[in-house]
């Protein structure tokens, strides 16, 4: 069925963030979860990535092009980041598959893509809980971007997050 969301996009110099699935290029997505970019990701399938971006509301961030000989032979901008929400669109997303390729790192385009996801989160007005996974070290990232604080230091052990790993889950020691 996949999300029922107008599409938003914001330009920054020449990049260009958007969630217009059409943009979403599949292989590009694929590789960076295959690299060592995205350490705790493993491509599944093509037809089941595509799935997977479909039925997720997506950040792209793309290169625009410079000139129109860049344009030629291509479909579109080139992907060079993404952000996927899986949400049901009014109370609940959870953030994962974030990435900024590594050439295009130290530009802001992360905390740029943050700022998106802010402006889209003040459109859901009933959402209770945005959650995500990541390291230590990126919280800080999390936590000046949208506010976001460490499980463990709300809740004090009143409350605790559970999970349920799938056959496709990494291993815990597989990081890097």
């Amino acid at each position: 069925m996949g999300l029922e969301i107008e599409p938003k996009n914001w330009y920054r110099d020449e990049f260009l963030i958007s969630t217009d699935p059409r943009l979403i290029q599949v292989d590009e997505v694929s590789s960076a979860m295959d690299s060592d970019l995205m350490w705790w990701a493993q491509a599944p399938p093509t037809d089941v990535l595509r799935k997977a971006l479909h039925n997720s509301l997506c950040l792209g961030l793309y290169e625009l092009p410079q000139s129109t000989s860049q344009i030629a032979g291509k479909s579109g901008p080139r992907q060079i980041g993404l952000m996927r929400i899986i949400t049901d669109d009014v109370t609940f997303a959870y953030l994962t598959d974030v990435y900024v390729l590594s050439e295009y790192q130290g530009k802001g385009l992360g905390r740029w893509m943050l700022t998106c996801l802010e402006d889209v989160m003040k459109g859901w007005p009933y959402l209770r809980r945005m959650m995500l996974a990541c390291a230590p070290a990126t919280l800080e990232l999390y936590k000046k971007a949208l506010g976001a604080e460490n499980w463990d230091e709300l809740h004090k052990g009143n409350l605790v997050l559970g999970t349920c790993n799938g056959p496709a889950a990494p291993s815990p020691t597989a990081h890097h």
